[in-house]
């Protein structure tokens, strides 16, 4: 009778237990999470938290997949928050700041110049820069784990804790999942969180250029008939280029020269930054809205682009998402000393924090790609005069502006 009690109460221990017992998991460890893992560890020094990475564990200089050759623009905003996650002081050297915007349709008459005001709109940093930055912060956090070559299976909900299954069969029991897995996020399917999708039927090509003339630190949007390309200042006199294309044209411009494809760009463009004499690697990817109206499940919660993925005109995405990160670190501080992480309470608080910034920078987004992709006349004209009487009158830029900056009081009751 000893022995069966003893082997039932084995077997109960058996199908209860974890590899790993920890506060937070974080799904994904691009750059939406690893600085939410420094924000988190930075801010609450005993949370354990573990990070999954399906990528395998680099060795020497080689830089994770997450933190490629693309360059992301920081809005003033989040160059702050950068401040207050103590990143901006190695930062700030190493970023090209963007002191005006100069905003134009090809072919059109209307134009908009954003000049610098008391502060500079923001900066542009590369991928691969912000990663070493990261991952020199993250190898002095002993309270992390991380996980390489690994990827979620499923998430088993329970009233007090999350269970994380993982393809190489290890079992993580949490207080809170965060989905960080971008806009394909296996976290938020297997949560079961809704999302709203809209496909723009076209790509982003990427690469960095160079042009005949100084950039001055002045960025531009340019809106043209085969979608709108945004140059924006980095080091070493380039821009970084993100050029929209439906995909009959992207297919085109893959497939040309160097030469041929400058002087495409050149005719789409324009001269406003001098001539374009050499470009670098391309690369593209797809451009879909995806947008949550409700990140969040029991005990998961999505940030970043497994939250929303948005259109790269007007830079938001990344700005929006560390707006989010910010955000869940005030929400999570609080937590943590009333015991009450990943509780509904604490995931629907954030939300109702969040959900107008989000909602607002999705709707101005969505907006402005829509108003700049027809070629009906009304609209083509409505928006020659829209561009020119902002820069004739310019208090009916400061939405723009404002957004632009991205210098939101994020606790302000105007946001709830």
């Amino acid at each position: 009778m000893k022995l069966k009690r003893l082997w039932r109460v084995k077997s109960m221990q058996k199908k209860h237990s974890f590899d790993f017992d920890v506060d937070i998991v974080i799904v994904g460890a691009g750059m939406s999470g690893c600085l939410l893992a420094h924000a988190l560890l930075m801010n609450i020094p005993k949370l354990n938290v573990l990070l999954i990475d399906n990528n395998p564990q680099l060795i020497g200089t080689t830089m994770h997949p997450g933190f490629d050759a693309r360059s992301i623009a920081l809005s003033a905003g989040s160059c702050d928050i950068l401040d207050a996650l103590g990143l901006w002081h190695t930062l700030k050297n190493k970023v090209t700041h963007i002191e005006d915007i100069h905003i134009f349709e090809r072919g059109g008459w209307g134009m908009l110049d954003l000049p610098r005001q008391k502060d500079v709109f923001g900066a542009v940093v590369e991928l691969q820069v912000m990663g070493k930055v990261l991952a020199d912060k993250l190898k002095g956090y002993a309270q992390l784990t991380r996980l390489y070559s690994v990827s979620l299976t499923s998430l088993e909900p329970h009233r007090e804790h999350i269970y994380c299954h993982l393809q190489n069969g290890q079992k993580i029991r949490a207080k809170l999942c965060i989905g960080a897995d971008g806009e394909s996020s296996v976290t938020r399917q297997y949560a079961g969180i809704d999302t709203q999708s809209i496909d723009y039927a076209s790509s982003a090509l990427i690469a960095n250029v160079r042009c005949s003339e100084e950039h001055k630190n002045r960025a531009f949007e340019c809106f043209t008939r085969s979608g709108p390309i945004a140059l924006l200042p980095i080091s070493d006199e380039r821009y970084a280029l993100v050029w929209s294309l439906k995909k009959d044209a992207l297919e085109a411009m893959e497939i040309l020269s160097d030469d041929d494809f400058l002087n495409m760009l050149q005719k789409a463009f324009g001269y406003r930054a001098g001539r374009f004499i050499e470009v670098e690697s391309r690369h593209s990817y797809a451009l879909k809205l995806i947008h949550s109206p409700s990140p969040f499940a029991h005990r998961v919660l999505c940030i970043g682009n497994a939250a929303q993925s948005l259109h790269p005109v007007m830079g938001q995405g990344f700005n929006l998402g560390l707006r989010d990160v910010y955000q869940l670190i005030t929400d999570m501080t609080s937590a943590y000393k009333n015991g009450t992480i990943g509780s509904f309470t604490m995931l629907n608080k954030y939300w109702c924090l969040r959900k107008k910034d989000q909602n607002r920078t999705v709707l101005m987004t969505h907006s402005v790609v829509t108003l700049f992709s027809s070629d009906a006349w009304p609209l083509v004209l409505g928006r020659n005069i829209a561009l020119q009487a902002m820069s004739c009158f310019p208090v009916l830029a400061e939405p723009i502006v404002r957004q632009a900056r991205g210098q939101f009081n994020l606790f302000a009751k105007e946001n709830i």
